[in-house]
């Protein structure tokens, strides 16, 4: 090529994209979005729960797990007592979506019943006059009969605590409190003690039919023209997620973002396999079932330990009382397998369970407990 063929080169290619420009073609997420008349500003995970939060209504909810609560919040309106029903199953299987629904529907039923939503993570918070549990403990002796929903109660390092506290604070209601499988087992004795539970529901995942319920209310919030998914594209998400809600919300908005990558058409089955390649959500239950007991014991104990940056080795060395270089081979092939993701501050390194894996990792933990038990 003579020299300043590349300077000519250059320019036309710009001018070509100018061109394309022109004709509306961009190589923009956001514009392909709405040329395939979805609203852009909606596709992301934290749009699209904020509007299952805000219409509970809406979303495909555990239906004999609200009927179970909504029954012990009537029965504590009459039977005047203090009654605990703890909420158990993995990472994004709805517990929160639940909660929500809970308090939305009761708000609904009758302005006299006080309910009251919290963020376990946030009763250690620092406010003017202390703590934030000592916030609610108080607005709670100012209340009869509340029903308080306590979300994610294992990420609370002093739960037992807080639980007593507000359980001190009113002479009857019902609490409910959400527990990942692996945590409940860590804390069920002292939450036990500090607030006896009167039963417990175990969330499953989702049948097929309500996988795509979920789907369809997905794409009508996100579509201008109410598109609808392939059958063929609606079981692959149910096969890759295995009925878990999260996963079912996070495979259809990453399938979209696969499919203007790969330049598909929306709702083709290829950009679902694509973004499961890339969430490490191909063959998950099998990859979970094949871990070894060690590298099991690994992952359960960072996901026992609430640290919202991870863990670091040295903490896994002194929890499970292994030396440093086991430690060290179980995570780097654990890291290799995507199983975990690594952050790092300066020179202290920090593992978390991959998020998309977790609920498969946690089901595997409670299955190995069932058994031992």
């Amino acid at each position: 090529m003579e020299p300043g063929n590349d300077d000519e080169d250059k320019k036309n290619r710009f001018r070509e994209a100018f061109e394309r420009g022109q004709q509306g073609r961009v190589g923009s997420y956001e514009v392909w979005l709405s040329d395939h008349e979805f609203q852009p500003e909606l596709a992301n995970r934290d749009q699209l729960t904020a509007f299952f939060g805000d219409h509970p209504e809406k979303a495909v909810n555990h239906e004999d797990a609200l009927d179970e609560i909504g029954e012990y919040a009537g029965f504590v309106t009459r039977q005047q007592d203090i009654y605990h029903t703890p909420v158990i199953g993995p990472s994004g299987i709805g517990k929160t979506q639940l909660l929500h629904t809970v308090v939305s529907f009761l708000t609904e039923l009758s302005a006299d019943i006080d309910t009251k939503l919290i963020d376990a993570t946030d009763l250690g918070k620092k406010v003017d006059d202390g703590f934030l549990l000592d916030e609610v403990a108080h607005d709670l002796t100012e209340v009869e009969t509340p029903i308080v929903c306590i979300d994610d109660c294992g990420l609370d390092k002093r739960i037992e605590t807080s639980l007593d506290e507000l359980r001190g604070a009113v002479d009857s209601g019902l609490f409910v409190t959400t527990w990942t499988p692996e945590r409940w087992g860590v804390n069920r004795g002292r939450v036990q003690d500090a607030l006896p539970p009167s039963n417990e529901i175990h969330l499953d995942a989702f049948p097929r039919k309500d996988t795509d319920e979920t789907l369809r209310i997905i794409f009508k919030m996100l579509s201008e023209n109410e598109f609808t998914l392939p059958s063929e594209t609606v079981d692959r998400i149910h096969e890759l997620s295995e009925g878990i809600p999260r996963l079912i919300h996070t495979l259809a908005l990453e399938s979209l973002q696969e499919a203007f990558r790969k330049e598909l058409e929306p709702g083709d089955v290829a950009a679902t396999n694509s973004a499961a390649d890339r969430l490490h959500l191909a063959d998950a239950s099998a990859r979970v079932q094949g871990l070894s007991d060690s590298k099991l014991t690994v992952l359960k104990q960072i996901l026992q330990l609430p640290n919202d940056r991870g863990v670091q080795p040295g903490t896994l060395v002194e929890e499970l009382h292994r030396d440093k270089s086991t430690i060290s081979y179980h995570l780097r092939e654990l890291s290799d397998g995507g199983f975990v993701e690594r952050d790092r501050e300066g020179r202290r390194a920090f593992y978390r369970v991959t998020e998309t894996l977790e609920p498969f990792i946690q089901r595997r933990i409670n299955q190995e407990a069932e058994f031992d038990g």
